[in-house]
């Protein structure tokens, strides 16, 4: 459901597009800080959150889990869909990271927080893995951190880290984006680095009690944003179903479906409430989810870079 401040936003984007569409990332959609003062400078218990499809967002928000620890802060580290939003009140310190998703913060994300208690003043800080290098990123950080912050949350930090994309519409069996390709190493050891440099940062506002103020303007991407991408994929997806003879019963595609779309008990997909976040097909580990594009048939993630021969680098504090 779209807020009374959703709703002015994006007729500020629809307005300031029309008057100054030569300007794009000159103009303030929104400017996110702190509704009231931080409750703590301490940073004993932290919660570390993610939602992620394919491993990137999961994997640096371990990587900061573990980095917090050893600053000496006790760290529950959960996806969003597992944890239990009643606790929320029992940590000095919340991190939420999410992919950006159709250049924004995932809609599921974003409802997600606005299911939230009274955050009450705890510090929070934002991060975003993106696959290509105009994915408005610093946009959808801030998105989330926007969101928080209506919760009363004390906004202090927020970051972007990129990976090798895994939206299987940029690449079949024969072909793949440049762009996707050239960011085949990615996340390497720099990346790793600037996420144990983030954790640091972040204790550090914590401890001096320094909140800090986010601005989002407007880009040709987060205008984008504003018709509608997922309808307009939606017209060239075709035959999106479950494979029963390939089917595995193990869950995976279910437990991947923000949007409880999946019935595996008669193979079916509901393409009306289904997001195009491609976690099943994705992470199916039979390839039993069934999809075309522009009547072509679409590989997930895991085949495509089976297929291709890539492996994602894990950081040194997670391989044990």
């Amino acid at each position: 459901m779209e807020t009374r401040r959703t709703f002015l936003k994006k007729s500020t984007m629809a307005a300031a597009a029309v008057s100054v569409p030569a300007a794009p990332g000159c103009v303030t959609i929104s400017t996110i800080r702190a509704k009231v003062p931080m409750n703590t400078g301490k940073t004993e218990n932290a919660a570390v959150l993610w939602y992620s499809q394919t491993g990137y967002t999961e994997r640096d928000g371990r990587l900061l889990a573990k980095t917090l620890e050893k600053h000496g802060t006790t760290v529950t580290a959960s996806d969003l869909r597992d944890f239990d939003k009643s606790r929320i009140g029992d940590y000095d310190l919340i991190v939420m990271g999410s992919p950006v998703f159709y250049y924004d913060t995932p809609s599921y994300v974003k409802d997600w927080i606005r299911s939230l208690p009274d955050l009450k003043g705890t510090p929070v800080a934002s991060y975003v893995t993106f696959g290509g290098p105009e994915g408005n990123q610093h946009n959808a950080a801030c998105s989330i951190l926007e969101g928080l912050s209506e919760k009363q949350g004390v906004p202090i930090a927020l970051n972007a880290f990129r990976n090798m994309s895994s939206y299987p519409l940029a690449w079949s069996e024969e072909n793949v984006n440049d762009n996707v390709w050239r960011a085949r190493h990615l996340p390497d050891r720099e990346t790793y680095e600037r996420v144990r440099k983030y954790a640091g940062y972040i204790i550090n506002q914590v401890k001096q009690g320094r909140s800090d103020e986010f601005t989002q303007k407007l880009t040709w991407r987060e205008f984008a944003t504003f018709f509608g991408l997922i309808w307009w994929n939606k017209q060239l997806i075709s035959n999106h179903s479950i494979i029963e003879d390939q089917c595995i019963g193990c869950g995976t595609c279910v437990e991947k479906c923000p949007v409880d779309a999946i019935d595996l008990d008669h193979y079916t997909v509901d393409t009306t409430s289904c997001v195009l976040c491609f976690g099943c097909i994705n992470n199916c580990p039979a390839r039993a989810v069934n999809m075309e594009y522009n009547g072509k048939k679409v590989i997930g993630y895991k085949q495509f870079m089976k297929l291709r021969h890539v492996e994602v680098m894990e950081p040194d504090e997670l391989k044990t």
